[in-house]
């Protein structure tokens, strides 16, 4: 028997093969003892359980023997392993969501095992774990306690360089932001909703691909500045017909998964939108095709049905894109931990820093700075876990669609 004379705290610890009805069974006995159940948790593994509950006895005087007995005696009955450990007010942990993160690596054991490896380095504690099977991929999802992390940041980065290096996704999320709904998505276009870059593949019925092409992968590591690269790219595309730009719109090739994403959000009523640093006559096909309810991108210039080489209006680089996914929240009434935003290069960096999930889609490595997730090519699939999607929903929405 503990002796438990003095302690007001109690936990107990219950492990054995799982039922219906222990938690029912445990409840009922603290209830005729008047004792508090001062915090709770549960995991239940392969028909097995162990559950731990921190117990608070009430007035002095009450008599704890008689309760531990009483539930030594229920634990038996069940046929669960009980212990007891006493344990001070003053070692209570609350739960302060700030200091918590939740991680979940589409990973195997190897991603589990240079991940926490990480994490012990990092003075991180593992609260929870466990193991999940989602749209055909296997998960792990951790609950992090980072109290002892001095530098956040550069857990978050060292834990994003392991995945990457592993080449498994990855997301790190604040756990007050995960604990709420999404309710927006904010999508790039270019090599993200779709598989290909639109001003490459113009430049190639130019015939100026391979100078574009160099400019544009130096702009989407960040090594150029976004506006003028854009201006000097645009301008070689002079002379380009507006029937040749048709063309390459109506042979747009989407990224893997997409449409089944687009679907299924869109059934779920998410608001969906684009806001790209490509060209308008692709995001406004896009729009209407999956009935988006918003795009914004770069408006070419058009004279005689051909390019003139400039743009008109406004240039969206990375600072217009983070304005206008703060305006777009803001006019429907959605805070910005309830937004969404996937991106695969530098200038998707601010939006994807100001919203609540920030996914970096087969992106640079700089832009995992930034992100919360990264997702490799082909694996959009994943965005479904990181938002709690279903099976159940993505068939319903499939199958209503092809109604």
């Amino acid at each position: 028997m503990v002796n438990v004379r003095d302690e007001s705290l109690l936990v107990l610890n219950l492990f054995g093969p799982d039922r219906p009805g222990i938690l029912a069974a445990l409840a009922e006995v603290l209830q005729h003892h008047d004792i508090e159940l001062a915090d709770l948790q549960q995991v239940s593994f392969q028909k097995n359980i162990g559950l731990h509950l921190l117990l608070k006895f009430g007035a002095a005087g009450q008599s704890k023997d008689s309760a531990v007995k009483d539930l030594l005696f229920l634990g038996h009955q069940l046929n669960l392993t009980a212990n007891f450990q006493p344990l001070l007010p003053d070692k209570i942990q609350g739960i302060d969501h700030r200091k918590r993160l939740v991680l979940i690596s589409f990973g195997d054991t190897r991603a589990v095992a240079g991940l926490s490896k990480v994490l012990a380095q990092e003075d991180a504690e593992i609260e929870t774990i466990s193991s999940n099977r989602h749209h055909g991929a296997r998960s792990f999802e951790m609950i992090l306690n980072i109290d002892g992390v001095s530098r956040v940041d550069r857990l978050k980065s060292r834990l994003m360089g392991k995945s990457r290096e592993l080449n498994t996704d990855l997301a790190v999320q604040n756990m007050a932001a995960y604990r709420k709904n999404k309710r927006m998505i904010c999508f790039d276009m270019d090599s993200t909703l779709v598989d290909m870059e639109g001003i490459d593949e113009m430049a190639r019925k130019a015939g100026v691909h391979r100078e574009v092409a160099g400019i544009t992968d130096k702009a989407m590591r960040g090594d150029y500045d976004f506006e003028e690269s854009l201006r000097q790219r645009v301008a070689m595309l002079r002379g380009l017909t507006l029937d040749e730009v048709m063309e390459i719109r109506n042979q747009m090739t989407l990224s893997p998964g997409i449409e089944e994403l687009l679907t299924t959000l869109k059934w779920l009523g998410f608001k969906l939108g684009i806001v790209s640093g490509g060209f308008d006559i692709f995001t406004e096909s896009l729009k209407e095709r999956f009935r988006l309810d918003f795009a914004y991108a770069n408006r070419l210039e058009i004279k005689d049905g051909a390019l003139t080489g400039r743009l008109s209006g406004d240039i969206i680089d990375a600072a217009q894109k983070a304005r206008i996914l703060n305006q777009v929240a803001c006019d429907h009434g959605i805070p910005l931990d309830q937004v969404v935003a996937i991106g695969d290069g530098a200038n998707d960096s601010l939006m994807l820093a100001q919203a609540g999930l920030g996914i970096a889609y087969n992106a640079k490595k700089a832009l995992d700075r930034v992100a919360d997730a990264a997702l490799s090519k082909a694996r959009f699939n994943h965005v479904f876990h990181l938002l709690g999607i279903s099976e159940e929903d993505i068939r319903e929405a499939m199958t209503c669609q092809a109604l």
